[in-house]
């Protein structure tokens, strides 16, 4: 990258959001987290980012603001929770307003004919397996797409 790229202050408090439903936590969202934590990106996760005393809403509200990228882990876990829901709304809202690619779907569990049929405006977004998939390849391919987006 060119030295007047890394010398910029980035646009964005976190590189990546993880929009989850709790009880994915231990199938897939902690390894990924633990392999995106691994190669130094700046994530946005519930777990690690809320502390005691927050107002866990406002906090998570303000993570999705504040954050370049959501990696959005959809599950039969995810369908119907009214957080997971908000915060997909939020990316959605700002991927459709800005034309800038901002979700990074991962289906897990799920087929992409349930994600058509729960989330049509996400099947449209190319998504990845998590059956097809590592935690580890999953957070090189992410770093993959932040390098993109530097270098634009």
């Amino acid at each position: 990258l060119p030295a007047s790229k890394l010398n910029q202050q980035p646009l964005y408090d976190y590189d990546v959001f993880i929009s989850h439903a709790n009880s994915d936590k231990p199938t897939i969202v902690e390894d990924l987290y633990a392999s995106l934590n691994h190669l130094g990106i700046r994530i946005f996760y519930d777990k690690e980012s809320l502390e005691w005393g927050d107002n866990w809403k406002n906090r998570i509200l303000d993570g999705t603001a504040k954050a370049e990228f959501a990696i959005i882990v959809i599950s039969e876990n995810f369908f119907d929770r009214e957080w997971t829901e908000k915060e997909l709304n939020e990316f959605l809202h700002r991927q459709n307003t800005s034309g800038q690619k901002v979700i990074l779907p991962i289906l897990h569990g799920i087929s992409a004919g349930d994600l058509r049929q729960k989330y049509p405006s996400v099947a449209d977004i190319q998504a990845i397996n998590s059956a097809d998939h590592t935690c580890d390849q999953i957070a090189l391919l992410f770093a993959k797409q932040l390098i993109k987006r530097l270098r634009s």
